[in-house]
């Protein structure tokens, strides 16, 4: 029997404001999706972010809430998801691709997507599933879910690891960025761990130029 993989959207509940996002409940058949809104005053481009295996709203070193200050400025919606099951793989791969189509249905034709450790492999393979992601970034990336990622040019794709990462060897990145097609990019830094909370304000420029260039 072939296990039922639909996700149907059924709405969306707005909740309180918090930190300069709004809080939305997306209900779906499967169950109700957190999510984060940095909404920009201007349609088309959307950046979706997230997390690894544990969940939450925030990524490495605080990326995403950073993101979600500064990047409506620059027209961008900013989208931080937390799954409904957090480490089950379809499920997490179910919830992004039902973001993207929300966003989609805000008028956003251009996502990119971010995801840290377990969240990079559903970044990639999302990335081949929805012709409306337009780049993938994968920080400190599993390879476990990401064997698609040559699939995914056109699109382009930033790989970030620290070489002194405990928990995901940099190597799964360089491994990913052998796999890749072209336009493809790797950034090492060196000494950083699996957080990268050693270099936050060099991730947080790094990932900024990238979206900002490739969108």
């Amino acid at each position: 029997m072939e296990e039922d993989l639909n996700l149907r959207i059924l709405g969306v509940t707005p909740g309180d404001e918090i930190a300069g996002a709004r809080k939305l409940t997306l209900n779906t058949s499967r169950g109700p999706i957190p999510f984060l809104l940095h909404a920009s005053t201007e349609a088309g481009r959307a950046v979706l972010c997230i997390c690894g295996a544990i969940g939450g709203f925030d990524g490495p070193a605080r990326l995403y809430a950073q993101l979600g200050l500064d990047m409506p400025h620059r027209g961008f919606t900013i989208l931080r998801l937390n799954y409904r099951a957090p480490n089950d793989f379809t499920e997490c791969l179910l919830d992004t691709m039902a973001g993207v189509t929300f966003l989609k249905g805000m008028h956003h034709s251009r996502t990119i997507l971010i995801g840290h450790s377990f969240g990079g492999a559903v970044a990639v393979n999302a990335g081949t599933l929805s012709p409306e992601v337009s780049g993938v970034i994968a920080i400190s990336s599993q390879l476990a879910g990401a064997h698609v990622v040559g699939e995914l040019a056109p699109r382009p794709i930033l790989l970030i690891h620290g070489t002194g990462d405990t928990v995901l060897s940099h190597q799964c990145s360089e491994v990913l960025y052998k796999r890749a097609a072209e336009p493809k990019t790797l950034k090492l830094f060196p000494g950083a761990g699996h957080r990268l909370t050693e270099v936050a304000d060099e991730l947080a420029e790094l990932v900024t130029n990238w979206i900002v260039e490739k969108s």
